[in-house]
């Protein structure tokens, strides 16, 4: 909620003082009382829960910047899937709800057959494969219905890379936005070069250096559509108070989590 705005400040409309708002993270940002540059701060629908707007700029903004680095590849939208790692995961989810509303060929890949039942629960119309299965590229491939998979998302990296490069179509791009797996990413040269892959790394950080003031507008609202729009999808896995902060960010890394870890002011 905005306490105060500096004199002679522009704000983006909505922003006013008592007025819920988000910002882009920063440092401090886990505090009771922040100080903000108002190129951040971007006002909070009414219909948005408090759950739901603490999370409206982070996700919903990467599954808009994704969405952008798929539409480099002509294929997609026509006759081209994409195929999207870690696919229960909350960025996961918007991008498959985005997806499925742009009529754009999807399969869903998650780690085990439980993540995958869940997320069928979600989004019963777009297959998903589980990758403790051996044949589990096999299955995305016949998922795909002989249809080329020209793009891949990407956000753990490693061995799951390469498998994913592997499913691409000549041309394919594979972009890669995270980084949860520890071991590098070995790719021989030839795969990338007699297949005319395109591998791609995006990220919030970048687009917040590189994107243009209207681009980032434009975008604002694009996201806030999105979570207007699937409300549902934005999980919480719990909520702490500022004095239980170490129990927070335990519980944020913790390997099975379902849905985002939220800290409240006291």
């Amino acid at each position: 909620m905005v306490e105060a705005i500096g004199p002679d400040t522009r704000v983006a409309p909505g922003v006013e003082v008592g007025g819920r708002v988000s910002v882009f993270p920063l440092p401090g940002g886990w505090s009771q009382w922040i100080l903000a540059d108002a190129e951040t701060v971007v006002p909070v629908p009414d219909e948005l829960s408090d759950e739901v707007a603490a999370q409206i700029l982070t996700n919903p903004l990467t599954a808009v910047m994704l969405r952008r680095e798929a539409e480099h590849h002509l294929a997609l939208g026509y006759d081209g899937y994409l195929v999207q790692a870690a696919a229960g995961s909350s960025v996961g989810r918007l991008v498959t709800g985005v997806m499925q509303y742009h009529n754009v060929g999807l399969v869903n890949v998650v780690r085990s057959d439980r993540g995958a039942a869940e997320l069928r629960k979600r989004f019963p119309d777009v297959p998903v494969v589980a990758t403790e299965h051996p044949g589990w590229a096999d299955e995305v491939r016949k998922a795909a219905v002989g249809r080329p998979i020209c793009v891949a998302f990407d956000p753990v990296g490693g061995k799951l890379t390469e498998s994913l490069l592997d499913l691409l179509t000549p041309g394919g791009r594979l972009v890669i936005y995270g980084e949860l797996a520890e071991e590098p990413i070995s790719v021989h040269a030839s795969t990338l070069l007699h297949r005319a892959l395109t591998v791609r790394g995006a990220t919030l950080g970048r687009w917040l250096l590189e994107a243009s003031a209207e681009r980032r507008a434009s975008d604002v609202v694009a996201a806030t559509l999105i979570a207007l729009a699937f409300q549902d999808q934005f999980d919480v896995a719990a909520t702490y108070d500022l004095g239980e902060l170490a129990t927070a960010v335990k519980h944020a890394v913790q390997p099975g989590k379902v849905g985002t870890v939220l800290i409240r002011p006291e």
